[in-house]
């Protein structure tokens, strides 16, 4: 009976030993399914958000100059945008027409013609006479002042002191060597007195701001699941909706400035937020142009302590983003390298115009990179390191 008894005991530690022992073996066989490498592919609103937050920085880089810069600045972008070529950007057409003592500019005009020194540009068809102020019988909206003639549409034959000109031109007739473009867009003079036409209306309008709002708040609320299930803490998903609530704030108080800052630490939120995801494009590369934007942007407005406090950073995502992109372009990857030592050394000589022209063209080689690593499949040796 006893020793049937103990039999008994030593099965039944038997069957104990082996379930822990298959336990154990269970657990162990899904901890790989959260190992480093298994992340999820990006989604595509992942990638639309970024496009969005480019299209907001630059447009609110644009008012931002306007306002605060001299002229001579307001060209220099702090978000370039367009496709680059060589390490330059192409950006389509260039507008903005300027008349200035006897010449015209016309960036679209087609056919310029000048005659005693009277400049033609724009797109005007018609029969137009001048030496007098006559309008031709099928002109529109042709305006005639003192001897000054701002052209719209007309066809035919164009006669000025005798000369005539067959054919079709396209342009706005000058005379007494002032014109005002029928589609110039920017500063015009006339009489010498100077008109800011898109300048203007582009500082104040604000639609384009809020439509890219809307497109973001529309973009997280689509993307925050994926985000959660790819392991977005509490904390940064608290973070990121903050920091758009603090845009939209901004945005709507037309606060300028404020609105750049909270566009660039959107940026910043999103940058973090790239790191849940397989891309061929990696979370470096967001968190690099991060720390530059925010540089500039820091040293436009002088503040060069805030502005220093990210040239070592910007270093240290270089050098994450470069082992990255190791088998990218060799030679695009040396002009970043190149651009982004230059910018860190502008920084420290603390010289707001260096800055703002050797960030320009860092972020310009940027650009050339990220075309070049978005041509290659998601994934493929683009795996993000956790910083």
């Amino acid at each position: 009976m006893i020793k049937s008894r103990n039999i008994l005991v030593f099965i039944i530690i038997v069957s104990m030993v082996s379930l822990i022992g298959c336990s154990s073996k269970s657990s162990a066989e899904k901890k790989p399914s959260t190992a480093v490498g298994q992340k999820p592919e990006a989604p595509a609103e992942l990638k639309s958000m970024a496009g969005e937050l480019d299209m907001l920085i630059a447009a609110l880089d644009k008012k931002f100059k306007i306002q605060k810069m001299p002229t001579m600045q307001q060209n220099i972008q702090l978000n370039p945008q367009g496709k680059s070529q060589g390490g330059q950007l192409q950006n389509g057409q260039s507008q903005g027409t300027q008349a200035q003592s006897g010449q015209s500019q016309s960036a679209q005009s087609q056919g310029t013609q000048a005659q005693s020194g009277q400049s033609q540009s724009g797109q005007s068809q018609g029969t137009q006479t001048q030496g007098g102020q006559s309008q031709g019988a099928q002109s529109q909206g042709t305006q005639t002042q003192g001897g000054q003639s701002q052209g719209a549409q007309s066809q035919g034959t164009q006669t000025q002191g005798g000369q005539s000109q067959n054919g079709q031109s396209q342009g706005t007739q000058t005379q007494g060597g002032q014109s005002q473009g029928a589609q110039s867009q920017g500063t015009q003079t006339q009489g010498g007195q100077s008109q800011i036409g898109q300048s203007q209306n582009q500082s104040t309008d604000w639609q384009k701001e809020f439509s890219s709002l809307k497109t973001l708040h529309t973009s997280w609320n689509n993307l925050m699941p994926e985000a959660v299930a790819a392991g977005m803490s509490i904390d940064s998903r608290n973070q990121f909706s903050k920091s758009l609530d603090q845009l939209t704030q901004d945005i709507s108080k037309q606060k300028l400035e404020d609105s750049l800052a909270s566009t660039l630490m959107l940026y910043k939120n999103y940058a973090d937020l790239t790191q849940l995801f397989t891309s061929s494009v990696p979370a470096e590369f967001y968190q690099l142009k991060y720390e530059i934007m925010a540089a500039i942007f820091e040293a436009s407005r002088k503040n060069w302590t805030a502005a220093e406090e990210h040239a070592p950073k910007i270093k240290e995502r270089w050098v994450y983003l470069s082992a990255q992109a190791k088998e990218s372009d060799p030679k695009i990857l040396n002009r970043t390298e190149f651009a982004v030592l230059d910018l860190q050394q502008a920084i420290t000589s603390k010289q707001m115009e260096l800055v703002m022209i050797k960030g320009e063209i860092a972020m310009t080689n940027l650009k050339s990179l990220e075309e070049k690593l978005s041509s290659k499949p998601s994934g493929q040796g683009q795996q993000s390191s956790s910083q």
